[in-house]
């Protein structure tokens, strides 16, 4: 739905989804949907006598409004009486079509007798196999009077909504007209950076924006772009995240403007495995909520919305949720389309089995705010890639056997895929056992496997959902980068025994990262280390028309000392360098009492060091594990942020406590930063190697150096977080004495000091 100068415009869809809402939440159905895509409409079209997907629209005057009806019919055929088609595929079984296929088909038959003049229309609901086989069709012949009276009615019903929402835009509108700024005063590049966003917004163009740490990146990116939503520049804003702690700056600005008279709906979407208070299956004979989630929902959300200054946070929607007994999943994505503000983790965009299509479909209206953007190839890269690994999958075939029998046709399809996968002989002129193209015995093969687990997961035959899901999150993922396959993938082959592991990986996301984005209103890609900026816009998929932008630390370069030690940290020489690392980290620790972590490239060489570090003359030492769970994230946090007296922490670069948390004033006064970040090489990183190679040439540079030192900012970037703190950095490896690593540093690291005694001489006297 989107509001006009003149009136409103509404698609077919979501007036039948208004109309004739579910009762039950069925997410089985959706996976008939995955299976075949629009394979059975374009099957089933190409046969078509008439106009196949046609566009129509008319607009109603009601109440004294004007409302804009449009939608895409499947077929139209310009007979005498004309004949329109709606095709699904359905699981639907009924005698008669399902009451809001039926209701679609009206519709289109009100706006054909409005338009064409048609006194009688037929209309027709098709249900389709995925091979566009006719299952079933429901016929009939209306009169165009009454095809137009059930129209009116139902638009009737909807514009008591539409008419809801205008006046909560009116109201939000004239609160960011009034709105300042959140602060008393704009840090320095906050407000340059304000104007680069609004006229991003503005212009529906991209922008690449690099600001260091302590900027207020937040606040200088949401208030132009709510001040651009206030003048109708934009509809919706999502402000996208790679972890759930960065939400939290974004929150607090958002908090802040809310105490100073901003009127809007702010939405937080968190991962269903965080929200959802049980582990069981969401389905109605599974799980109570699921079982009659919309009939409850629709109070839930009317609670919601009598309380404006609510900010729809995980808290607020898991108490609602307990309140009313419905799934607290669902309810935040409902959320996301009445929110003018939904922060969001960037998966449910970018990643096509996780991206909100509710959202996506109306992405014209939508402005991107991409936060830690540094993060966004690694983890697009990832979604569009699929693995299959014969060793897996031969531990789900035991338990399907269990479950079911070896005789199931299931059971079956997974014997195939895995004989196949065993079948492969590592091509020898390659090591990397880099392939030409995806195996087409293999693709077919996971095809037919996908659609046996499909049809258990749609009909359970006694077999726990546990044992299925899995196996549909590694059979998707795999033929989607199966059919989009092209130069930016690689197909490697390993080996470990007799089982194998093939995988189709992407190695450059960025021609997806544009198409994806292509056509929102603004997108903003920010972050502190979002540099090289030519380099990362071109990953990025930025083109010559987008933006870059970028500023200078706010803060005085006198209260960073940044210190170089001439350390061989590569793998190889980690046991011999371990005694000096231990050094120069107890040495930097003891200058001023106080809180230091140091961050190593591996957990194996942080052990190696701690057990060289002179434990009794050092502050208390909290070590990251591997393995580490929300219990001692908190003990971190609780021992830096809120403890007293000096700490040592030692973690790893590009973990959690590198990046994303603040650390200001005395919760970290130094940083020693072991090695320089570099990927452990594997056969992807050889082909993506290779591949930027090809593309950018230097593929080295492109590949390792640029996300490694990226590691290496962040790293470094939690010691100062505002214009009162001090701190000392270390950075304890040769590389960072050669000119292609010091170019990548920030402009303000590279004034260095010759030694730690002396940094912390100037920073403490």
């Amino acid at each position: 739905m989107a509001a006009q100068k003149t009136g409103f415009r509404v698609s077919v869809r979501e007036l039948v989804a208004f109309t004739f809402p579910p009762v039950d939440i069925v997410p089985a159905s959706q996976v008939e949907d995955m299976l075949a895509g629009g394979k059975a409409h374009r099957l089933r079209q190409d046969g078509h006598e008439g106009r196949t997907e046609m566009s129509i629209r008319h607009v109603f005057h009601l109440a004294g409004e004007d409302v804009e009806l449009f939608g895409r019919m499947d077929a139209f055929t310009e007979d005498c009486p004309p004949l329109i088609e709606e095709m699904k595929l359905s699981s639907w079984r009924g005698d008669d079509a399902a009451p809001e296929h039926q209701a679609q088909a009206w519709l289109y038959g009100a706006m054909v007798a409005l338009e064409h003049g048609a006194h009688e229309v037929r209309l027709a609901v098709t249900y389709l196999s995925p091979e566009g086989e006719v299952l079933r069709r429901h016929e009939e012949c209306v009169a165009g009077e009454k095809l137009i009276a059930q129209a009116e009615a139902w638009l009737s019903a909807y514009l008591a909504f539409l008419v809801r929402e205008r006046q909560h835009r009116e109201r939000r509108d004239q609160s960011l007209r009034e709105l300042g700024f959140p602060f008393p005063e704009y840090r320095q590049g906050q407000r340059e950076l304000a104007v680069q966003v609004y006229t991003a917004v503005r212009q529906k163009r991209r922008l690449f924006a690099s600001l260091p740490t302590g900027t207020g990146k937040s606040a200088a990116v949401l208030f132009p772009a709510l001040k651009a939503l206030g003048e109708g520049e934009t509809e919706k804003i999502l402000y996208l995240t790679c972890r759930n702690t960065a939400r939290q700056s974004p929150l607090q600005a958002l908090e802040r403007m809310k105490q100073q008279g901003l009127h809007a709906r702010i939405s937080v979407l968190t991962a269903k495995e965080k929200l959802c208070p049980g582990e069981c299956r969401c389905h109605p004979d599974w799980c109570d909520r699921a079982k009659g989630h919309y009939l409850r929902a629709e109070e839930a959300i009317r609670e919601l919305l009598e309380n404006p200054a609510l900010l729809w946070t995980d808290e607020v929607i898991a108490d609602i949720s307990d309140k009313y007994r419905i799934c607290p999943f669902e309810l935040a994505l409902a959320l996301t389309e009445l929110a003018d503000v939904v922060l969001m983790d960037l998966n449910y965009v970018f990643d096509p089995f996780a991206q909100v299509k509710r959202l996506y479909q109306r992405k014209r209206g939508v402005t991107l705010l991409v936060d830690e953007a540094h993060h966004v190839q690694d983890r697009v890269q990832e979604s569009l890639s699929g693995t299959l690994n014969s060793g897996q999958l031969r531990i789900s075939r035991t338990a399907l056997g269990k479950a079911l029998s070896r005789k199931h046709p299931c059971y079956k399809a997974l014997t195939e895929l895995i004989h196949l996968l065993r079948a492969f002989e590592l091509p020898q002129e390659n090591e990397d056992g880099r392939l030409e193209h995806p195996s087409a015995e293999v693709t077919a093969a996971a095809q037919r496997l996908l659609e046996e687990v499909g049809g258990l997961l749609n009909h359970p035959q006694g077999v726990p959902a546990a044992e299925l899901l899995p196996l549909l999150r590694t059979l998707l993922p795999f033929l989607y980068a199966a059919e989009h396959f092209s130069d930016d993938y690689a197909v490697l082959l390993s080996a470990q025994g007799k089982e194998r592991t093939l995988d189709l990986y992407c190695l450059l996301p960025a021609a997806q990262i544009a198409a994806t984005t292509k056509g929102m209103r603004g997108v903003v890609f920010f972050s502190a280390t979002l540099s090289p900026l030519d380099a990362m816009k071109e990953l990025l998929g930025g083109g010559e028309e987008d933006a870059c932008f970028s500023l200078p630390s706010p803060f005085p370069r006198e209260n960073l000392q940044v210190v170089r030690q001439r350390v061989n940290t590569r793998y190889a020489a980690r046991r011999d360098s371990a005694p000096r690392v231990a050094e120069i980290i107890a040495q930097t620790a003891m200058q001023r009492e106080g809180k230091y972590i140091a961050f190593f490239p591996s957990y194996a060489y942080l052990q190696m060091v701690q057990e060289l570090l002179p434990a009794d003359r050092l502050p208390p030492m909290w070590v990251q594990r591997r393995d580490i769970g929300e219990e001692e994230r908190d003990s971190f946090f609780a021992a830096f942020l809120r403890g007293d007296g000096p700490r040592l922490g030692l973690c790893v670069m590009g973990g959690l406590f590198s990046e994303g948390i603040d650390l200001p004033g005395d919760s970290l006064i130094g940083a020693m930063i072991v090695g320089v970040g570099l990927p452990t090489p594997s056969p992807k990183l050889r082909a993506m190697q290779q591949c930027y190679a090809e593309r950018f040439g230097d593929g080295f540079a492109y590949a390792c150096r640029i996300p490694a030192m990226q590691k290496v900012q962040q790293a470094g970037g939690r010691i100062i977080r505002s214009g009162e703190d001090k701190g000392i950095l270390v950075l304890i490896d040769e590389r960072y004495f050669e000119p292609a690593y010091v170019s990548l540093l920030p402009e303000h690291w590279r004034q260095f000091s010759p030694d730690v005694e002396r940094a912390a001489k100037e920073l403490w006297g």
